[in-house]
């Protein structure tokens, strides 16, 4: 008689593991990116950092803290080595990376592993308007593994907790998202204050101490850059903003109304209900409201949300499964099969061959992407008309693009890009009366002599632009359109 095959339940969390795959394999499409790599090229040419505004007319010379300078150096060589390929192929392993971080934080408490697998699944799918090759996918990375060491902390008191000043360390190189590690081991710090009141245990008062020792060496190691404190002040200042959620989507609340947000609705609904099946941990609590707050305050917070969430979700719903299970087996339904664990084993190879294919298949459309979404068509023209224009008037997300296309030329140096504690509020606010055609919106086009203006086709000042007698349009594409002022225009005619 054949022997029944052990059913290898661990494939399904791999499973979801791998589908993630083309949801978090993306192609380059943050605006952003094209400025942080020519900031990396910048350092490489001048052996330094960067410590002042770089590439527009309106705030030259201002102080720059440049907390993504590693990451802008890694994209730069990525580039280098291997063009945009490299760059999707390697901050794509970073964000799954993260993912398996969040799987190994899941397998410190008892859960289901079909939970497991859709969970992580759905926190992918959560967050996809947010992967890709950004700095923030380092974001994902160090939260994902700051979170595992404490739930080993506050699981087994494990010494791995004093390595998180090294990790700070790491993460305030990289990207000033290091700041969640100051959130979550306050949150932590909290949960065990209040127990300690609660039930007096002198080992919560120990794990306490030490949390507060390792938050303060975290402090000390996050200071060991080149921008010291002002890193803190960067942060700060960017997170209260007054003008940046009035016109940059990531900063606004989410909108459920649109198709991207549904996976993140389910999930968050899925998250709340699931602390109703059994007495979740005051830790996940704080976690998953800190988590969710920041993540309803603005969608770019999603990925905080995914990381610190997932494993509260599975394990909050392993239990209903469980009870599930339980029934199954007293059932002719849930009796062993041996064909099970074979058939898991295929599914697992089948979403390993699916999810490399998609995600190879997707990273092959780069090139039509880029000028599908950015005015490259726009600044051939420009460069093919060198006399054309001396200050322009750009659209905010493009700045950075049309930068990486030009810079020094002093002539094709930008109003504006995505820097926007660098560029400040004040010239935000300015954008901001031209992009929504304020009254003053011609007022601070003369204010900073604007001699040609690029934006994309339906915008309001589109309109007005073309209404205007002081202005001609010189250039359209199914993409973007070039205007210069009327005068301009004449005497170059005229040279």
């Amino acid at each position: 008689m054949r022997r029944a095959l052990r059913q290898p339940w661990w494939t399904l969390p791999v499973i979801g593991l791998v589908a993630s795959l083309p949801l978090v394999v993306r192609r380059v499409g943050d605006p952003d990116f094209f400025w942080h790599e020519l900031t990396g090229q910048w350092m490489v040419q001048h052996r330094a950092v960067a410590t002042h505004e770089l590439y527009t007319y309106t705030v030259p010379g201002t102080p720059w803290t440049d907390h993504e300078y590693l990451t802008q150096l890694l994209f730069y060589g990525l580039q280098r080595v291997g063009g945009l390929l490299a760059v999707s192929i390697v901050f794509g392993a970073i964000t799954w990376a993260g993912f398996w971080l969040i799987y190994a934080r899941i397998r410190q408490m008892t859960y289901a592993p079909a939970v497991a697998g859709l969970g992580l699944f759905l926190g992918a799918a959560a967050g996809f308007p947010l992967w890709g090759p950004r700095p923030q996918m380092f974001d994902v990375l160090f939260i994902s593994l700051v979170l595992l060491i404490i739930e080993r902390f506050l699981a087994v008191r494990s010494r791995a907790i004093f390595t998180l000043p090294l990790v700070v360390l790491i993460w305030a190189n990289f990207h000033g998202g290091f700041v969640f590690g100051f959130f979550f081991l306050g949150l932590t710090a909290f949960a065990l204050l209040v127990r300690w009141l609660l039930e007096h245990d002198r080992g919560l008062l120990i794990r306490l101490r030490d949390l507060v020792v390792v938050t303060f060496l975290c402090g000390v190691a996050s200071l060991i850059t080149p921008y010291g404190p002002a890193l803190f002040v960067y942060v700060w200042r960017t997170q209260f903003s007054s003008q940046l959620s009035g016109f940059v989507l990531e900063w606004q609340s989410p909108d459920f109304h649109t198709l991207q947000m549904l996976p993140f609705l389910g999930m968050l609904l899925l998250v709340f209900i699931g602390l109703a099946w059994r007495r979740p941990r005051l830790h996940d609590v704080l976690l998953t409201l800190g988590a969710t707050i920041l993540a309803l305050r603005a969608w770019f917070f999603i990925p905080v949300f995914v990381v610190a969430t997932t494993p509260v979700l599975v394990w909050q719903w392993s239990e209903p499964w469980s009870r599930l299970r339980t029934w199954l087996r007293t059932s002719s339904v849930g009796r062993p099969r041996e064909w099970i664990g074979e058939a898991l084993v295929m599914v697992l190879a089948l979403a390993t061959v699916g999810g490399v294919g998609v995600a190879g298949y997707t990273l092959r459309g780069q090139a039509a992407s880029t000028r599908a979404n950015y005015p490259a068509a726009a600044a051939d023209w420009l460069a093919a008309h060198p006399g054309v224009g001396t200050r322009i008037f750009n659209e905010y997300s493009w700045g950075g693009y049309i930068a990486y296309r030009f810079y020094p030329n002093p002539t094709r140096r930008v109003f504006i890009y995505g820097e926007s504690e660098l560029v400040g509020d004040t010239l935000l606010a300015r954008y901001a009366d031209v992009n929504q055609l304020h009254p003053d919106w011609e007022h601070v086009l003369d204010e900073y002599g604007v001699d040609y203006v690029l934006f994309p086709p339906g915008f309001p000042v589109d309109a007005a632009l073309d209404a205007s007698p002081g202005w001609q349009r010189v250039y359209t594409d199914t993409v973007a359109v070039i205007w210069v002022r009327r005068a301009a225009v004449t005497a170059h005619a005229r040279a």
